[in-house]
């Protein structure tokens, strides 16, 4: 009995950790994303916005002659991007792993894949999402045949999708883009389901045939 008494808390922390990683799995996550850009009729642009989940966030700001400049929330703490991150993921990649994943993907169909990732729809349900254009043009026509295509499009976009639109016309090119959406998602099933996909197809695909890799460096005859 000894032995059940000591193993019994840490089967039941196990129990535990296996409810919680269920319920995160399919526990939806509120996904928001808003989004600010302008053009002015000198031909300068800006872009700002965002996107955040329950505890991560990221935040975007770009502009004309400046770099993108990208921030990471997490717990509303922004992280410091490390300069020897990017030495890391700008190192030279070995060729038999480039060689070992070029090998793993040509198993993977690409159109079945892309398929798959529409499927995917039924984890992601759109509450709304809202994008209100103000532009304007040097000429008239063209901003008549913009408010023209917008105002078909809208027709056709889905109930959770609305497409506002506020044409000027003083005759300065120029425009203004608000966009406002929330979504509600199950990313951990997503990513479930897109992996045991990829890993189905690799199986049952037969391996590509390969030549084998160049010996480095060089070699004599004799």
């Amino acid at each position: 009995m000894t032995w059940a008494l000591v193993a019994l808390p840490w089967i039941v922390l196990a129990l535990l950790a296996v409810l919680l990683l269920t319920l995160l799995c399919y526990w939806p996550l509120r996904l928001d994303v808003s989004l600010r850009a302008r053009g002015t009729p000198d031909g300068g642009w800006v872009v700002a916005g965002g996107l955040s989940l329950p505890v991560t966030s990221l935040a975007l700001v770009w502009g004309r002659g400046l770099s993108p400049q990208l921030s990471l929330l997490v717990f509303g703490r922004k992280l410091s991007w490390n300069p020897r991150w990017g030495q890391r993921l700008a190192a030279p990649v070995p060729k038999r792993m480039k060689a070992a994943s070029r090998r793993a993907w040509k198993r993977v169909d690409p159109l079945s894949l892309g398929l798959k990732l529409l499927e995917e729809r039924r984890h992601l349900r759109l509450r709304y999402l809202v994008v209100d254009l103000a532009y304007g043009f040097r000429d008239p026509l063209l901003t008549g045949r913009l408010v023209a295509a917008l105002s078909v499009l809208s027709v056709v976009l889905p109930a959770a999708v609305e497409l506002r639109q506020a044409p000027r016309w003083d005759f300065e090119d120029g425009w203004d883009v608000t966009v406002d959406g929330r979504a509600v998602m199950k990313p951990w099933l997503m990513l479930l389901d897109v992996a045991a996909y990829v890993v189905r197809q690799m199986g049952s695909r037969p391996a590509p045939h390969s030549p084998p890799l160049a010996a480095e460096g060089p070699t004599e005859v004799r």
